[in-house]
């Protein structure tokens, strides 16, 4: 759950473990369908800050095929404070994590790879089609999957984005 004392009620209502839950779920199934054996743990803690924030979902390639370092490499500026923001999003990414494992939506395998489990969710739930901002994240969000399915590593992602795990 989170923490009321670090968030306003609007952005509670907003960064919702069921919202941000769905948009992990759908990166994840996006992802699981180039890599079979799931997304990395690590992964998560990028890719909401990157799907939810307009300044960095603004200005990713248009093709998953553009590599992540030429892609970083040309957009400093979304990337320069990447890091703050997926500290921000920790508390986040953790209660839509555990909300989705409650649920038992996702496991973690033993080596640290989440994978989509039981029943399938929705592609594009009609929700979604009510908000212009949702509808833009969750297909954010599918892009980050794609396109992080096709990078070597998640160390390859992390490094190419100036991070540290």
């Amino acid at each position: 759950m989170l923490n009321s004392d670090h968030f306003s009620e609007e952005e509670l209502s907003l960064l919702n473990p069921a919202y941000i839950g769905f948009l992990l779920y759908s990166s994840i199934r996006e992802f699981s369908a180039h890599k079979a054996e799931g997304m990395h743990c690590a992964l998560p803690f990028i890719l909401i800050p990157m799907a939810v924030n307009k300044y960095v979902s603004g200005s990713l390639p248009k093709m998953f095929k553009t590599p992540i370092g030429v892609w970083a490499a040309e957009n400093e500026g979304p990337v320069s404070d990447l890091h703050l923001q997926a500290s921000a999003y920790n508390p986040v990414v953790k209660a839509a994590l555990s909300f989705l494992m409650d649920k038992q939506l996702l496991t973690l395998t033993d080596n640290g790879y989440l994978q989509v489990v039981g029943k399938e969710l929705a592609k594009n739930p009609g929700l979604f089609s009510k908000s212009a901002e949702m509808k833009e994240a969750l297909r954010v969000a599918k892009f980050l999957g794609r396109w992080f399915s096709h990078a070597p590593s998640v160390e390859t992602i992390f490094a190419q984005l100036g991070l540290r795990p």
